[in-house]
């Protein structure tokens, strides 16, 4: 379907990291902005979650420098901005590319060419094609192949059964209009007479007949019945699937997603650091404070008991 091709340039595989990466990272984002200031991440638990998944999906398409408090936030938002500046032009490149129609550009341009390659060729099952491949173009029987519908002459050319396709003109415009992204038309076209009506010998209306079937040619009635049939043939191959191997996979950013999951794991490591050190830190000092204050405080005491022992004995 049209409505999905944005899905296209990229694999399920892929898009499923994309977004798991982003989280991730948002979550990192999160984690160190809200370690430093506390005040400003407050909430329920599903606030908190809607902050994560907002992070994480803002600091793709912006930097935020003047929001982060934090010098590796900043420095996890710009990895993680370079690894989608990537990704970002690489979507555009694939998608442009299924959106523009190529050319397609024939592989047999000739009989000779055929010929030379000792290419198997195919027709329609009982049309007089047959003869005409034996007979006048020299192709051995051995290399033609009858096929009695559209769907098949399209399995075979695709397959590779066949490398060319001879087919009569009227049955060549239905085919072409049925697959026209797949198929072109390519050579020459031989004329080798046309269809005949016959009557018999004496037959009254043999002049009336012959001025319709004039009549139908020279009005063009003809051309536009040929048209109205073809113009109801729908085609099949619209839109082709995308080729697995054209699709963008994680194989293809295996580097850069490494680089942002790298950095965003080793600033978390390092924010735990700074946490322990500040942890122990704090724990240092209230334990020297600790012992300052009892030492104070036994001072005190000496201090009023000497100043006691003062007065009572002068």
């Amino acid at each position: 379907m049209l409505a999905w091709l944005f899905m296209e340039p990229f694999t399920k595989d892929m898009w499923g990291l994309i977004v798991a990466i982003t989280i991730y990272n948002g979550f990192i984002i999160w984690l160190i902005e809200r370690s430093n200031y506390p005040n400003d991440y407050q909430g329920s638990v599903i606030n908190q979650i809607g902050v994560v998944i907002w992070l994480a999906f803002t600091t793709t398409f912006t930097l935020r420098g003047d929001k982060m408090h934090s010098n590796l936030s900043r420095m996890a938002v710009v990895m993680w901005m370079f690894v989608a500046l990537i990704i970002t032009q690489s979507y555009t490149a694939s998608l442009t590319s299924m959106l523009t129609a190529h050319r397609l550009e024939p592989a047999i341009t000739s009989i000779e060419m055929l010929r030379n390659t000792n290419a198997t060729v195919g027709y329609c099952e009982g049309s007089f094609i047959d003869y005409y491949l034996k007979e006048v173009l020299g192709f051995r029987n051995i290399k033609i192949k009858s096929y009695n519908s559209t769907r098949l002459y399209a399995q075979a050319l695709n397959s590779g059964e066949i490398a060319a396709l001879f087919l009569e003109v009227p049955l060549d415009k239905i085919f072409l209009a049925q697959y026209c992204n797949s198929f072109i038309k390519t050579g020459e076209t031989f004329k080798v007479g046309g269809y005949e009506f016959p009557f018999s010998t004496g037959f009254p209306r043999l002049s009336d007949a012959n001025k319709a079937l004039m009549k139908v040619w020279e009005t063009g009635t003809l051309k536009k019945r040929e048209e109205t049939f073809l113009s109801s043939e729908k085609c099949v191959d619209e839109r082709s699937p995308p080729d697995e191997k054209e699709r963008l996979s994680p194989k293809s950013f295996y580097v850069v997603f490494m680089l942002t999951l790298g950095t965003s794991t080793i600033l978390t490591f390092s924010l735990i650091d700074v946490e322990t050190a500040d942890t122990r830190t704090l724990d240092e000092a209230l334990a020297s404070s600790k012992w300052a204050d009892l030492a104070c405080s036994k001072g005190m005491h000496v201090n009023t008991l000497f100043k006691i022992l003062v007065v009572a004995y002068p």
